[in-house]
């Protein structure tokens, strides 16, 4: 009875081995794969250059050889560039002198001051960031956007409507 007994334990013994080499191999490959995905290697983390540009409705306008030229209110403003939370600080620019005035071609934006000015050590891979331009309102972008050259920018204009905004009733 005894050799039946050590017959069926060795025999249990050898079933449960490769059960524990299975377990040991899972548990192996999610280490591998939570570390992965805590590290992120294909994520580039690699600082770039950003263009920020905008169009502002009030300027000055330039006269004689720089005709077609103009100057954004918001000339020498600092340009900061935010983490998706709008808390921490990424990166800082000054917004340039000189901007062009955007002909009919540009619909809505018809007239308006265009401007783009480059922001340099933003830190590649977040989620989105938060533009804020003079310390007026944070405005989200991609970095996606934030890459896209300045022609690109500027297409994008003429696709882009304003939102329609009612003007206040003052007669009362």
């Amino acid at each position: 009875m005894s050799d039946f007994t050590n017959e069926n334990s060795e025999r249990s013994r050898r079933r449960k081995r490769p059960a524990l080499w299975g377990v040991a191999g899972v548990a192996a490959i999610a280490a591998v794969a939570t570390g992965l995905l805590m590290w992120k290697p294909w994520v580039d983390e690699a600082p770039f250059t950003a263009s920020v540009s905008f169009a502002t409705r009030t300027s000055t306008d330039s006269t004689g050889e720089d005709a077609g030229a103009c100057v954004p209110n918001s000339s020498g403003e600092p340009i900061v560039i935010y983490d998706q939370t709008g808390k921490r600080k990424l990166a800082e620019g000054v917004t340039s002198s000189k901007g062009q005035r955007l002909s009919s071609e540009f619909g809505d934006f018809a007239g308006y001051c265009f401007t783009s000015d480059r922001v340099e050590g933003i830190p590649s891979g977040q989620d989105g960031y938060m533009v804020q331009i003079g310390g007026g309102t944070m405005s989200p972008m991609s970095e996606r956007d934030l890459r896209a050259s300045v022609d690109q920018q500027l297409a994008k204009l003429k696709t882009v409507k304003l939102p329609d905004v009612k003007e206040p009733d003052i007669s009362q």
